[in-house]
Parts: C-alpha cells; sequence; structure tokens
C-alpha cells in the first residue's frame, strides 16, 4: 500500500469518475475558477462534499494574459485576478496553487533577465504572498520544461527564489515530466527540502502520456517515490497529482486506472 495520495489534473467534470477508480483528491484549473460564477463553484463544493473527494490544489495560476514580466506588467489587474481566483478557490478548500503559467513568465526577447527576476520576486513577495496569506493558500512554483518558457526551469532556480521571497506561503513544486526533459537533478529535489509542497507526475518517455504499468518507466516512477520519501515529502504532504494526456486510443478512464495502479505500489 502506498504511502503517498494521488489525484489528477483535470476538469470538475470527471469528479465522480476519479473518485470511483481510488483518487484521493483532485485539482482544478486556477483560471477556471477565476472564470466560473459562483453558482458553479458552489456546485463545485457541493460535489466535493457528496463525493468525499477535496479539491486540494488547482494548476495554471496565471493565464497568458497576464504578464507577471516585461514590459506589459499590470498590478493592478494581477491584483484583481488574483483576489478573485483565490477568493473561489478558498471556498473549495484548495490549499495550493500551481505557478506554471508558462506565457505569463516568459521573459520577452531582448529584456533584461535580472529585471524579470526582480518582477517575479515583486509578483511572489508582494502581490502573491499578500493574497495567498488571506485566503490561506501556497503557490507552488512549477519548473517547466526550456521548450515552455524561460524562467524556473530548474528546481534549484525556483529555490532560490522561494528562499529570497522568504515566505510560508511560496514553495515548489517539482513536475517530473519537465524535470526528466531538463535533466534536472535529485541532488536539487533534495535541496528543496521541506519548501517542496506538491508534484506532478507523467511519462518522459511516452510523451506525456499517463504513467503506467509496463510503460517503461517503472524504474523512474519508483526512484522518484523514493527521493520523495527521502526528503519527507511523503509525511509533511504526500500528493502526487498525474497531469498528463490520454494515451492514443485509450479512454481517461483506462489511463487514469493505469496511473493508479502503476504508482499504487512503490
Amino acid at each position: 500500500m502506498s504511502d503517498f495520495r494521488f489525484g489528477f489534473a483535470v476538469g470538475a467534470d470527471k469528479m465522480e469518475l476519479i473518485k470511483s477508480l481510488g483518487a484521493d483528491y483532485i485539482e482544478l484549473n486556477f483560471r477556471d475558477l477565476y472564470a466560473s460564477d459562483d453558482g458553479t463553484i458552489e456546485r463545485i463544493r457541493e460535489t466535493s462534499e457528496k463525493l468525499g473527494l477535496p479539491v486540494e490544489a488547482a494548476n495554471c495560476m496565471m493565464p497568458g494574459d497576464i504578464k507577471v514580466v516585461g514590459g506589459e506588467v499590470d498590478y493592478g489587474r494581477i491584483e484583481e485576478y488574483l483576489e478573485t481566483a483565490s477568493r473561489k478557490a478558498h471556498s473549495l478548500g484548495v490549499d495550493t496553487v500551481v505557478f506554471g503559467s508558462s506565457a505569463s513568465r516568459m521573459i520577452p526577447e531582448g529584456f533584461d533577465r535580472s529585471k524579470a527576476m526582480e518582477q517575479l520576486f515583486v509578483f511572489l513577495k508582494d502581490h502573491t504572498a499578500p493574497v495567498f496569506e488571506k485566503y490561506d493558500l501556497r503557490c507552488a512554483i512549477e519548473n517547466l520544461s526550456f521548450d515552455e518558457t524561460n524562467t524556473f526551469n530548474m528546481t534549484a532556480e525556483a529555490y532560490d527564489m522561494v528562499r529570497a521571497v522568504g515566505s510560508d506561503r511560496i514553495g515548489i513544486l517539482v513536475d517530473f515530466y519537465h524535470f526528466g526533459k531538463n535533466n534536472d537533478s535529485f541532488d536539487s529535489v533534495r535541496q528543496a527540502g521541506d519548501k517542496l509542497i506538491h508534484i506532478h507526475s507523467a511519462s518522459v518517455l511516452n510523451a506525456r502520456c499517463y504513467p503506467a504499468p509496463n510503460d517503461g518507466e517503472n524504474a523512474d516512477y519508483a526512484a522518484q517515490t523514493a527521493l520523495l520519501r527521502e526528503t519527507g515529502y511523503d509525511r509533511r504532504e504526500g500528493r502526487i497529482s498525474f497531469e498528463a494526456r490520454q494515451q492514443d486510443g485509450k479512454s481517461f478512464e483506462e489511463c487514469a486506472r493505469a496511473s493508479l495502479e502503476a504508482f499504487g505500489n512503490i
């Protein structure tokens, strides 16, 4: 029996299905929560309570058209967005919001990198942390592959920023798909220590498909979970979200069932 808890980064329409398969929680989309009216949020909350499937996390923190670096940063717009989305997330019981948001944090060509990193510091410390403190949320900076964005590609970069910001509202997510794509280091995960607050998983060898038994990466999944146990993540947080795509010709249900099977005994 695994000492981790497993969830899926999917839409609310799949709540009943993933609960029936044995998922422990669901991870929704923060941008979708912002755009949802209060009636929709209430229906999600009621479904969550009825099923006993908590909404513990939300991904896609910032939409691509709200920039947090570059020459088009609008802090008024950022704060309105964060306030509205955070209020709705809090009402659902969300604990952790994933700061992937590749387009929002992309440094424009020709823009000074040191200035961009200062903007990210300001965004996290002066705008995100206070709103998340108000709504009892945490922001997890996600490592993303080099072909998706040009900031926080490696876990060590996120760690340096989290230390600089110095708020318990800002932590680190390791996405093991991007981790593998970037040839990141297990030592950087060890260094992250208790700043590590969330995990994403998908297959590296199989084009970001859902993990599955005998997909060629079971040894990697075992090594990843062993590493997480080494850091104490299993005891502190324990969540692993499958954020992936369906294998061609297979239904979501088949893929989700396979992921739970692949991780269930490692």
